[in-house]
C-alpha cells in the first residue's frame, strides 16, 4: 500500500476500542466495557477493584496496550498520567523512569532507582532489558507515591508493575505478525496448554526487527534500530486445594547498533563553546536533516537479561494465606555510546589528535530476591492484615570507561582514557512489615490502614580507576597513588518508612480518601571517585508525601464513566543528583546530596462510554517542583528545573467500534499525548547568566497515534490492523546529557523517533 493512503487510514483511526482477551474468542461489546471498567489490581498486595484502593494508581489492560500499539515500556507514559519515561545515554533499552518529579538519572550498579519496576512480581532492580517482556500481558499497574511498606524494595516514586497472562486450563493461543517502515517486522504469539488438571503452562515469545532511523553519515550506520528478541515460559501447580504455584521463565537479547548522539548546542564563553570547532559542527548539523548525527564512534549494544519469578501461595486456614516470591535476575550489559554525538577532535600539546567524548559502560549483575507474606482477615471480615519479610542481595561487577574531555590530561597532554571498575559490588537489603486496614463498625464505609516497615541497607564496593596506561588514579590521604589500585568501602543504612491511610466510600460508586506516606531511597558511593574524600558515601534520600483522593464510577442514558482525581504534596529531603564538573582537568559525574524541595501536583483521569460502541479518555498531570536549596562547589543552584519532569502532561484517546455484520467488526482509534518543555539535565542553572541553560532545555511536543482494526474477518478468529505512531511526523528531542553547564561548553541528546506505521495480521486459536 502507498504510504498516502496509509497515511489517510490513519488519520481516520481516532477512536479507541473497548478490551477483550487477545487470546481468546472476542467479547460483545457489554463484556467488554465491563473488563475496561472493573479492573483488578495488587496496589496493597490483595486483589481490589481499582476504583476500591485508597491510592492512586492506574491500570491498563493487556488488550488496551495492544490496541494501543505500545509495545515499549517507555510508550505507557502515555497512558499514565504523573509518569514519564526517557531513554538514557545508554540506549532504549536502559530507561530513566520518573513518577511526580521522583527519577533516576543513570543505571550506576552503585545507586537504586527512584521508580521500582517489577515483573512477574520480582523487582527489576537494573534498568538494562527494561524494554524486554512487553507481550503477552495481563496488565501494568502504575503505584504513585513513595513506596513505604509492602512491595519489595523501598522507592521515593512509585513503583509499575508488568504482570505477564498467566496460563489457563485451555488449549488455545495466538500469533501476530507485522510488517512496517524503516524495514520493521515484528512477530509475536502465545500458546497455553493444560498437561494435566493441575498443570498449565503457557509459552509465548517475540522478535522484534528494524532499521535504524537515525543516520549517521560518518561511520555509515543506522542508529536507534531494533533487533530483539524475546521468549517466556509460565507454568502453573495447582497440586491440591488450596495452594498454587507459578513460575515465570523469562529472556530477552539486544544486539543493536545503539542510540545515535547528536550534537545539539552550545554555550559561548564556556569551555569549547565558542570554539570554532564546535560552531562549524554545529552549523553542519543545522544543513542536514533532522534525524542525522556525525557521531565518529562505531556503536555495538549488546544486552542479555535472564529472570525467573516463583510465586507460592498456600491457603493455610479459612481466610489465611501464606504468599512465598522468590526471585532472580541476570544481567549482561555492554554498551559504548558518544557523549558529544560527533565527529570532532582536539590536539593535545604534543599534537595527538584525541577525540570529543567516547564512553562505554561494561555492566554484568545478579540479583536474588525473596520475600515472605502472611495475609488474612479477623473481626468477621472487619480487619484485614499482612506481614511479611524481604531479602535482596545484589552482586556484580560494572565498566566505565571515557576518552577524550572524560579522559586525563595534564598540562595541555592528554594522558589516556579513563577507566574505572567496580568489582565486585555488593548491595544487600533486608526489611519486616506489617500492615492492617479496618473497617469502622461503627461507621459504615470508613476504612483506616496503617503499615511499617523497618530497612537495613548495606553498600559494598571494591573500586579501582585507571588510566588507559595501567596508571593509578586512586590516592591516599596524602595525594599517593595506592599499591595495589584498589580500595574497598562499605557503609549500612537503618530507616524506618511507613504508609497511613484514611477511606470512604460515601454512597456507592464514590471513594474518598486521604494517604500520608514516607519512603527513602538507600545511599551508595561514587563509582568514579579517586580521593578518600570523593569516596565518602552519598546519604539516603526520603520523602513524605500527603494525597487527597476521590474515585467515581458514574451510570449516563445508555453508558458508563469514570473519574479520578488526586492532589498531592511531597517534602523531599536529601535530594541524590548527579553532579557533572572538571576534578583536576577530568569530567566527572559524582552523586551529592542536594538539599531538599518541594513537589505539589495533581492528577486526573476520565473515561467514558456513553454508548456501547464509543469509547473516549484522558488523563493530565501537572507537577509543581521546586528546591528549596541546592549548593554546587560553593555556587547556589536552586533555582535549577526538575529533569525529566514536565509541567503538564496530556493523553487522550478516542474511538468507534462499527459491526459490520458477516464482515465482521470495525475499530478505529487515536491517541494524542502531549508533555510541555522538561530538562535532560538535574544541574541546569547558570548562574553566571541568572537563567535556566538553553542547551539543557527539551522543547515541549505532541505525538498522535492512530490504528484501525477489522477484527473477526468473515466470522473468523483473524484480525487485520493498520497503525501509525507519530502521524505528523513530528521531530523533537528524546533525552540527553548537558554537558555545557558542567565547564565543557557543549552538549549532546538523541532523537525521537520519525512517523513509523505498518500493517499486521492476527490469529486466535
Amino acid at each position: 500500500m502507498k504510504l498516502q493512503y496509509i497515511q489517510a487510514a490513519m488519520l481516520v483511526a481516532i477512536g479507541a476500542q473497548p478490551a477483550y482477551a487477545q487470546e481468546t474468542a472476542p467479547q460483545d461489546a457489554e463484556a467488554a466495557q465491563q473488563q475496561n471498567f472493573d479492573i483488578v489490581v495488587t496496589a496493597r498486595r490483595r486483589e481490589e477493584r481499582l476504583q476500591d484502593v485508597p491510592v492512586a494508581v492506574t491500570a491498563v489492560t493487556g488488550e488496551a496496550l495492544r490496541s494501543a500499539n505500545i509495545t515499549q515500556v517507555q510508550d505507557i507514559q502515555q497512558k499514565v498520567p504523573g509518569l514519564t519515561i526517557q531513554s538514557s545515554a545508554f540506549g532504549s533499552n536502559v530507561l530513566q523512569v520518573a513518577i511526580r518529579g521522583q527519577r533516576q538519572f543513570d543505571p550506576y550498579i552503585t545507586k537504586d532507582p527512584a521508580v521500582a519496576v517489577y515483573f512477574a512480581d520480582v523487582v527489576q532492580n537494573r534498568p538494562q532489558g527494561l524494554n524486554s517482556g512487553m507481550f503477552d500481558l495481563d496488565s501494568v499497574q502504575v503505584l504513585k507515591g513513595p513506596q513505604g511498606t509492602l512491595f519489595g524494595r523501598n522507592t521515593t516514586g512509585g513503583a509499575m508493575i508488568i504482570t505477564p497472562a498467566a496460563p489457563t486450563d485451555r488449549f488455545e493461543g495466538y500469533v501476530t505478525g507485522g510488517l512496517g517502515n524503516y524495514d520493521s517486522w515484528r512477530l509475536e504469539g502465545a500458546v497455553n496448554f493444560p498437561l494435566a488438571d493441575w498443570i498449565q503452562v503457557r509459552a509465548a515469545g517475540a522478535l522484534q526487527r528494524r532499521d535504524g532511523f537515525t543516520k549517521n553519515i560518518t561511520t555509515g550506520q543506522r542508529l536507534d534500530d531494533e533487533h530483539k528478541d524475546n521468549w517466556r515460559l509460565s507454568v502453573k501447580l495447582t497440586p491440591f486445594d488450596g495452594f498454587e504455584n507459578r513460575t515465570v521463565i523469562n529472556g530477552f537479547k539486544a544486539d543493536e547498533n545503539g542510540i545515535g548522539y547528536k550534537l545539539l548546542g552550545s554555550l559561548p564563553g564556556i569551555g569549547f563553546g565558542s570554539s570554532p570547532t564546535v560552531i562549524d559542527e554545529l552549523a553542519r548539523l543545522a544543513a542536514l536533516p533532522f534525524h542525522t548525527t556525525t557521531s565518529d564512534l562505531v556503536l555495538e549494544t549488546k544486552i542479555k537479561t535472564f529472570s525467573l519469578s516463583n510465586v507460592s501461595e498456600w491457603d493455610v486456614a479459612d481466610g489465611v494465606t501464606l504468599k512465598n516470591i522468590f526471585g532472580y535476575r541476570y544481567v549482561d550489559s555492554h554498551i559504548p555510546f558518544d557523549l558529544d554525538g560527533s565527529s570532532m577532535t582536539f590536539t593535545d600539546a604534543n599534537d595527538k589528535i584525541v577525540p570529543f567524548f567516547p564512553s562505554r559502560e561494561d555492566m554484568r549483575v545478579r540479583q536474588y530476591s525473596n520475600e515472605l507474606q502472611l495475609l488474612g482477615t479477623v473481626l468477621d471480615g472487619s480487619l484485614d492484615y499482612i506481614f511479611g519479610g524481604f531479602y535482596f542481595l545484589e552482586k556484580g561487577r560494572d565498566r566505565q570507561a571515557s576518552g577524550g574531555h572524560g579522559g586525563v590530561s595534564a598540562g595541555g597532554v592528554y594522558l589516556g582514557d579513563r577507566v574505572t571498575y567496580s568489582d565486585p559490588v555488593r548491595n544487600e537489603a533486608y526489611s519486616a512489615f506489617a500492615q492492617f486496614t479496618y473497617r469502622l463498625p461503627f461507621l459504615e464505609g470508613v476504612s483506616l490502614t496503617a503499615g511499617g516497615r523497618q530497612n537495613h541497607d548495606k553498600r559494598e564496593l571494591t573500586s579501582r580507576n585507571l588510566i588507559s596506561d595501567g596508571t593509578c588514579r586512586l590516592v591516599d590521604d596524602a595525594g599517593q597513588p595506592l599499591n595495589p589500585c584498589q580500595a574497598y568501602h562499605a557503609k549500612s543504612y537503618n530507616r524506618f518508612t511507613y504508609t497511613l491511610s484514611a477511606d470512604w466510600k460515601v454512597v456507592p460508586g464514590v471513594l474518598a480518601y486521604i494517604a500520608h506516606r514516607k519512603g527513602y531511597r538507600t545511599g551508595g558511593f561514587n563509582i568514579s571517585a579517586t580521593t578518600p574524600a570523593q569516596f565518602t558515601p552519598f546519604n539516603p534520600e526520603s520523602v513524605k508525601d500527603v494525597e487527597l483522593g476521590v474515585k467515581t464510577d458514574f451510570h449516563m442514558s445508555g453508558g458508563r464513566g469514570r473519574f479520578n482525581l488526586a492532589f498531592y504534596s511531597q517534602n523531599y529531603k536529601n535530594i541524590q543528583r548527579n553532579q557533572g564538573s572538571l576534578i583536576n582537568g577530568v569530567f566527572t559525574q559524582t552523586i551529592v546530596n542536594a538539599a531538599s524541595a518541594r513537589i505539589k501536583g495533581f492528577e486526573a483521569e476520565l473515561a467514558l462510554q456513553p454508548v456501547d460502541f464509543i469509547d473516549f479518555g484522558v488523563n493530565v498531570a501537572h507537577v509543581h517542583a521546586r528546591y528549596s536549596s541546592w549548593m554546587s562547589n560553593g555556587v547556589d543552584i536552586a533555582a535549577s528545573q526538575f529533569a525529566g519532569t514536565p509541567a503538564w502532561t496530556i493523553g487522550s484517546n478516542l474511538g468507534v467500534n462499527i459491526p459490520l455484520g458477516d464482515i465482521g467488526e470495525l475499530g478505529l482509534r487515536g491517541d494524542i499525548y502531549h508533555q510541555t518543555k522538561t530538562n535532560n539535565s538535574d544541574n541546569n542553572f547558570l548562574s553566571a547568566w541568572n537563567r535556566i541553560s538553553p542547551t539543557s532545555i527539551m522543547p515541549a511536543y505532541t505525538l498522535v497515534n492512530g490504528r484501525i482494526d477489522l477484527r473477526n474477518i468473515a466470522g473468523s478468529r483473524i484480525t487485520a490492523s493498520l497503525w501509525a505512531k507519530n502521524l505528523f511526523d513530528v521531530d523533537y528531542l528524546a533525552g540527553g546529557t548537558e554537558l555545557a553547564n558542567t565547564g565543557l561548553g557543549y552538549t549532546a541528546g538523541f532523537l525521537g523517533a520519525p512517523r513509523t506505521y505498518g500493517a499486521e495480521l492476527n490469529f486466535r486459536f
